[in-house]
């Protein structure tokens, strides 16, 4: 059932991480896909404004020729003989017999319009209404929102002198709706978008809006509203084109504005041309629901796909995991099918059942070397057990003779047969040792050195009993037996393992101490510590780590095999606990055992 899980998580990573690339992909497309074609429209539509923008100047500018042919035939007496299919608003002649307001506004023409009245001029200037007035022009029909700033009219004005005099005409752009609705007809025609013109036409005294075709939010035109700062800033004030979206009254218009000049080249008007930006935002939303459209149809069949593509790829190797899993809990009889699979399948299939037959030969052989393995180790145990017996009864005979021997009891011995007598005593004792050792081994290898704990005083139990035994060869080396027991140190261990434990760090102490030996013990957050300590020669730090090991001997003797820390170590894993050693100069060597309060026994 694990397997089985595994397997559909492996299906689900491949799918989804497929599954992840084709929609990151997708979605990218998409946004690319938009971004440029919202710029493609964006960019028509600014080319259009743009061109609709000089078509408009163009038309002022043929509306401006027009005004310089009538009034060139007006300055020379022709209008009468002439006639010209189109009108201005107003005309005068200035000569001798003028009169004083049109004198009045002729000098204001010349004096602040910079119009010098000497040749031909044609162009934008701003009026006074006043002066208009002065001089009969009627201006009841100019609603107040029409009116420049600072009650000033704006025209498009022609002037040229010639036989009678000098003659100005124009023609009135504020409130102008044939002029601005005949730019709108030739720009735009009637289309609508919604409710609204989709293109606008402004002209704009100032900042002021004095004939358009913007329709403001209650329908009527926008005459008299004004362009916004960021627009006045750019083309009044620098003289620079604009060529943005705007907010235009009470909607957004991808707009064009450019600035309209007077004589004196200053900034006094602009021109406006701009078309709905909302008839793009429609086609382009339209555009990508249709593109989306496409997209999600094709994306369900790549992922039907991907499920496809994933599912193949992880029969085979669910297959393999199931096989694996088979021969993993022993079963290596199991194959693998090889049917329907790619090349690179089949191979790795072929080499997975090669794999196997070799681990099922292996396996076999290494069941026949382990058995012979056991067999070989259990001969070993039977003659080591037999031999360490043996030689432990008849170590036993001979240490009793010699004792009788060396205890006087068949009679008195001279100094030196009691010295030689002695030396065999003590070598006696320590191959004692050495059988024990071995026997210990053969017993703890074999699994018959048990575990029976019982409380005790650790002192009292074990330690005292240990020392009194070798107090004969502790008195032969001069050594003196030093204690710092602070505390009576009961706990639960196996007695006879820890004689043993004893036994070997005393010994140990014996063979390589100086002068004194320490027996400690001290209570700790972690249980007991016990120490022997003894006065010798330190060991070396890289070889402490050494000390612990089976037939392990730092020192090239003929005394030991090598084999008491070893058992050591092993009797204190059996209680929980460790061993270990420092060992520094002037310090000599200390051998630490820590065990848990209660005792412990590691299964």
């Amino acid at each position: 059932m694990e397997m089985k899980n595994s397997n559909i998580r492996l299906a689900n990573r491949i799918f989804f991480s497929l599954l992840g690339i084709i929609v990151f992909g997708s979605f990218s497309a998409a946004i690319i896909g938009a971004v440029l074609i919202s710029n493609a429209l964006k960019g028509e539509a600014f080319s259009r404004v743009e061109n609709d923008l000089k078509s408009a100047r163009l038309y002022l500018n043929d509306r401006l020729e027009e005004l310089a042919i009538k009034t060139q035939l007006m300055a020379n007496g022709l209008e009468e003989e002439i006639s010209l299919p189109f009108e201005c608003n107003f005309s005068f002649l200035v000569n001798e017999s003028a009169d004083p307001a049109t004198n009045e506004l002729a000098s204001y023409l010349y004096r602040s319009a910079g119009i010098s009245g000497g040749k031909n001029e044609a162009g934008f200037v701003v009026i006074p209404l006043e002066m208009l007035t002065a001089c009969g022009f009627r201006t009841d029909s100019l609603g107040s929102d029409a009116i420049c700033k600072d009650g000033n009219t704006f025209w498009l004005f022609s002037v040229s002198p010639g036989k009678l005099g000098t003659a100005f005409s124009g023609i009135l752009l504020n409130g102008n709706t044939v002029l601005i609705k005949k730019l709108q007809d030739i720009l735009f025609g009637s289309s609508l978008y919604g409710t609204k013109p989709f293109g606008t036409v402004t002209i704009f005294c100032g900042d002021r809006r004095i004939a358009t075709t913007v329709i403001g939010p209650e329908g009527t035109v926008a005459v008299g509203t004004r362009v916004s700062d960021v627009v006045r800033s750019k083309v009044l004030g620098e003289g620079g084109t604009w060529l943005d979206r705007a907010y235009v009254v009470d909607d957004w218009y991808l707009s064009a504005y450019e600035p309209i000049k007077s004589p004196l080249d200053e900034n006094v008007g602009i021109l406006y041309v701009g078309v709905l930006e909302q008839k793009y935002l429609d086609v382009r939303n339209r555009v990508l629901l249709f593109l989306l459209g496409i997209t999600i149809p094709t994306l369900g069949l790549l992922l039907f796909f991907v499920y496809l593509v994933s599912s193949s790829i992880v029969r085979p190797i669910s297959e393999l995991a199931h096989v694996s899993q088979k021969i993993a809990d022993g079963q290596l009889d199991t194959k693998v099918v090889q049917k329907g699979h790619t090349t690179e399948f089949a191979t790795l299939l072929n080499s997975f059942n090669r794999m196997v037959n070799a681990i099922k030969n292996r396996e076999k052989m290494l069941r026949r070397k382990n058995t012979q393995l056991e067999d070989a180790n259990r001969d070993y145990q039977e003659l080591l057990s037999f031999v360490t017996h043996e030689l432990n009864n008849s170590i036993g005979s001979l240490l009793l003779n010699v004792s009788i021997l060396s205890d006087g009891t068949l009679g008195s011995l001279d100094e030196e047969q009691s010295e030689v007598v002695g030396l065999i005593l003590r070598d006696v004792e320590r191959f004692r040792e050495m059988v024990r050792n071995y026997l210990n081994i053969s017993r703890l290898e074999k699994g018959t050195l048990k575990y029976n704990p019982e409380t005790v005083d650790m002192r009292r139990v074990v330690v005292e009993p240990v020392v009194r035994r070798l107090q004969s060869r502790i008195d032969h080396r001069g050594l003196n037996v030093e204690w710092d027991w602070k505390q009576h140190a009961v706990l639960t261990v196996d007695t006879e393992l820890m004689d043993i434990c004893y036994s070997n760090l005393l010994i140990n102490a014996l063979k390589y101490g100086k002068e004194w030996i320490r027996i400690t013990a001290e209570h700790t957050e972690d249980g007991w510590v016990f120490g022997v300590q003894n006065g010798g020669t330190p060991i070396a730090a890289d070889k402490i780590h050494l000390l612990f090991k089976k037939f392990s001997r730092l020192v090239k003797s003929d005394d030991g095999a090598g084999l008491g820390l070893y058992l050591v170590r092993k009797i204190l894993e059996q209680h929980g606990g460790e061993v270990w050693c420092e060992s520094e100069e002037g310090k000599g060597t200390s051998f630490f055992l820590r065990i848990g309060s209660r005792g412990h026994r590691r299964e």
